[in-house]
């Protein structure tokens, strides 16, 4: 009995000890090129679900800001407009802070993913969507394109 206890013990060390390999991960949808006073394109959403989903199925732990619409696209670089973004995420013990502009006309999108605390930029990639094409083939093919820039997440 009590080597089973002992065992059972050792065994819970183990997986307490061991790293569990998830980071946290917040995501900031930009939207530009488009009037104010429009609706969030499906696009923009599609996006928003992309992300999350790959994080989540990469097994982070993700949160994401409400998307952002500015009239011109953000510098390269950390946006000054995400400022408060990432203050919040950081105060919410965020690690990491994924970035998606899309812009409209066009569907192109530009992926940054950044420390949190430095702002460092650890990648970046370009996505543009490829005509015609079905929403099934697009779902993926965007998750495929944040799988890419998500295994940089915690190298």
């Amino acid at each position: 009995m009590l080597k089973k206890h002992l065992a059972a013990m050792l065994l819970i060390a183990i997986g307490a000890a061991a790293p569990l390999g998830a980071a946290s991960v917040s995501f900031l949808v930009i939207e530009t090129g488009i009037p104010a006073d429009i609706p969030a394109p499906q696009y923009s959403i599609l996006w928003e679900n992309c992300l999350l989903d790959v994080f989540y199925e990469s097994g982070h732990i993700v949160s994401n800001a409400p998307m952002l619409r500015l009239a011109v696209i953000p510098a390269d670089g950390f946006p000054d407009e995400a400022e408060s973004n990432i203050r919040e995420a950081i105060n919410g013990g965020m690690e990491y802070f994924f970035i998606a502009i899309v812009k409209f006309p066009g569907n192109s999108v530009s992926m940054r993913l950044f420390k949190a605390r430095s702002r460092t930029m650890i990648d970046e990639q370009s996505y543009t969507g490829k005509l015609p094409i079905n929403m099934r083939e697009e779902r993926e093919s965007i998750r495929n394109a944040i799988r890419v820039i998500a295994a940089r997440v915690m190298e």
